[in-house]
Order: structure tokens, then sequence, then C-alpha cells
């Protein structure tokens, strides 16, 4: 049996809408966890209203302030984004791996991402773009209607300081988008442009639903990357 993790007060900041229907949670943890949060896409145990649910940390390693991405629904995140600021939420330090961003570093790294995953995705593409490799950088990003993109206002700046960006419309044709926009579930955008692409040495970071995950490992291949390149943040 997997034991559960120690869990500790950590205050609530700020909150406010991300977009996409996601509201975006800051909370103060004791001094003592700000050092387990060390690699982006590690994640949180959060207790809220007698419930507990994981989030993945949005904000950069080692930030005093951890950010997170909840969506209305159910479990730990109704309770916290129903509490007052300054309420206490137990939260674990951070767990998991997370992505290996020293692997990634000098070639190409494609961060494919479905909803609330650009939790996972924000704090690699904006430490890509600090280290001067947002050019170098690929994020496909799969929601279902122009209405479900989250952190609009990031995403722009990304794309603007180098970053190759797709939003993948699931449910919506996106040719009355702007450009950026592609229709179809978020592995199939990446086959089409695995076709129009050459085959380089690269990897792939993915975060979000497990079918998309098992997609993306079969296209590994085609986009010219080993199956072991492709990681994910557990």
């Amino acid at each position: 049996m997997t034991r559960s993790p120690e869990l500790h007060e950590a205050k609530l900041l700020a909150r406010g809408a991300a977009g996409g229907g996601l509201e975006r949670v800051s909370l103060e943890p004791p001094a003592g966890l700000v050092g387990s949060y060390r690699h982006p896409g590690q994640y949180v145990v959060v207790e809220a209203g007698g419930k507990t649910s994981y989030f993945v940390l949005a904000g950069d390693p080692g930030e005093a302030v951890w950010e997170l991405l909840m969506r209305p629904g159910g479990g730990a995140a109704d309770a916290a984004l129903r509490a007052p600021l300054g309420h206490g939420l137990q939260v674990s330090a951070a767990l998991g791996a997370g992505f290996p961003m020293d692997e990634a570093k000098g070639q190409e790294l494609i961060v494919v991402v479905t909803g609330s995953g650009i939790a996972a995705g924000r704090p690699v593409v904006r430490a890509r773009v600090r280290d001067g490799e947002a050019g170098a950088t690929e994020l496909l990003l799969g929601v279902r209607t122009a209405a479900d993109v989250p952190i609009e206002a990031e995403l722009e700046g990304w794309s603007a300081s180098g970053v190759r960006l797709t939003v993948c419309l699931s449910r919506q044709d996106a040719s009355t988008e702007k450009a950026g926009y592609a229709s179809g579930y978020v592995q199939d955008v990446a086959r089409r442009h695995a076709r129009e692409t050459p085959k380089t040495r690269r990897m792939i970071f993915a975060a979000g639903v497990k079918p998309m995950i098992d997609a993306v490992r079969l296209l590994a291949r085609d986009l010219g990357v080993h199956e072991s390149d492709v990681r994910t943040n557990y």
C-alpha cells in the first residue's frame, strides 16, 4: 500500500481566473517545503474540505509561492476555491520526478499537453524561454474549443518569443480562429506536423490524459524520437 504523504499547512494567498475554466491559486507553503520543488512537472497533494486531490505545480521551481491551476467540479478544488484568503490548506511536499530539463538542453523539445496539463507545461516553456531555447521549443496544447484555452496572454507571449505554438481544437473547426490554431486531437496534429518536418533528434514532454500520452508514445518514431525520449511528469 502506498503511504500517504505528510501534509503541512500552507496559506491561501490569492486566486483568480486563468481562462478556459481554470482558476489560478497561489499558496505560501512552509519554508521547509519550498526546496522540494526542483523540477517542472512535480505535483502536490492538497487537502481541503475533508477531501484530497493532486495538483501539478504551475509556477517555477524554487519560488516561495506555489501556483496551482484548479478546475471547479469536485474534490479539494471546490473547497479551496471557496475558502477565504488567508485560510490554511494542507499540502504535501512536491512529489514526483518532474521533467528532466537538463537532458533536453541543446536539442529540440516538443511539449504536448491537454487541458489542465498546461500546469505541467507552463514552467517547462518558461524555463526554455529564459534559457534562450524558445526557438527550439514547440508547444502543442489540446483543448475542446477556443473558449477552453487557458493563460492565453502567456501563450501569446511565448509565441512572440519564438516558441512554436499550436492550439489544437478537438471539438471545433479551427479555420475561423487566428493563426496558431488547428483542428483535431493534439496527437493528430502532432502526426501532421511529423510529416512536414525533418526527422531530427528531439525529446517530447507530455502531460494530460492517458489516451493522449499513449498515442504520443506510438507516434514517437514518426516524429524522429526514441520512445525512451518521450517523458511524462510522473
